[in-house]
């Protein structure tokens, strides 16, 4: 049965060459890096980890990697077999933070902060781990529309995170600056224009050339450096239990109840 694709560069049943879709799931992985590891940036601006925030970042762009690898291939009963690019999420911001302040309020430094919050994570992990052998069995309760005004509700309020990153970011001194606002404006602009192109590699290069411009433009006016960058290791090598590991359940309260809402953020199928 044919379909109109109408503005779709491919239909639902399309499958791009290796050229076209290696060209477009770069993009995809270098768009989702912001997603990734904006929250890992708010956790430690705000809890005051510093040097530490680096590793953090490089391991939550290795375990998306490893969750979406897994998800994809479907090992065992592990996975959706199915694209679904893992990654941070928001919804445990305000939670980690608090068990960080908890933490912080008893006299801890950063290993003890992210300690406790590793730990209460681990654990908390297997309230979703153990509510996913049940899943099919919630459909009577978690109908459709309720996932789909779960997911409707987290894009909305995703429109504050993106509104914030063009106006600087959390924290930033100039936060709404014109500055800021025209260069997310240029970035946005150019995405838009070459999405109108009939041209489809012009179109599928959107992304991947308004991050560049964006960039360019930022590191002329100064709003970008390298020199951080180029101080860091060229590979974080992963280091089990690093910062130590503790446990509190007034930290854990909370973030296993938002592992357990957080389970209702996907459709059941």
């Amino acid at each position: 049965m044919e379909h109109d694709k109408g503005d779709l560069i491919y239909g639902l049943d399309d499958k791009p060459s290796v050229k076209a879709a290696s060209y477009a799931a770069l993009q995809h992985v270098l768009a989702s890096f912001v997603g990734i590891i904006t929250p890992t940036l708010i956790i430690g601006g705000v809890l005051g980890l510093g040097e530490h925030v680096p590793y953090l970042i490089s391991m939550a762009l290795m375990v998306s990697g490893v969750g979406t690898f897994i998800q994809a291939r479907r090992i065992g009963p592990v996975g959706a077999g199915m694209i679904c690019v893992q990654g941070t999420s928001f919804a445990f911001l305000g939670s980690i933070l608090g068990a960080g302040f908890l933490v912080k309020a008893n006299g801890g430094g950063p290993d003890e902060m992210l300690a406790t919050i590793f730990g209460v994570c681990f654990f908390g992990a297997f309230v979703e781990i153990v509510l996913s052998r049940f899943i099919d069995k919630l459909k009577i309760v978690i109908t459709p529309v309720v996932t789909g005004i779960v997911i409707t509700t987290i894009g909305i309020y995703l429109i504050k995170v993106g509104v914030t990153d063009i106006a600087g970011g959390v924290g930033a001194e100039d936060f709404g600056s014109a500055t800021n606002l025209l260069l997310g404006s240029l970035v946005l602009g150019t995405i838009v224009a070459l999405n109108m192109s009939r041209n489809i590699m012009v179109r599928l290069s959107s992304i991947l050339v308004g991050l560049l411009v964006g960039w360019l433009v930022a590191l002329m006016i100064g709003k970008a450096s390298m020199v951080d960058f180029a101080s860091q290791p060229l590979l974080s090598i992963p280091v089990p239990f690093k910062y130590g590991f503790a446990f509190d359940w007034h930290a854990f309260v909370p973030i296993a109840f938002i592992y357990l809402i957080t389970a209702i953020d996907l459709p059941v199928i």
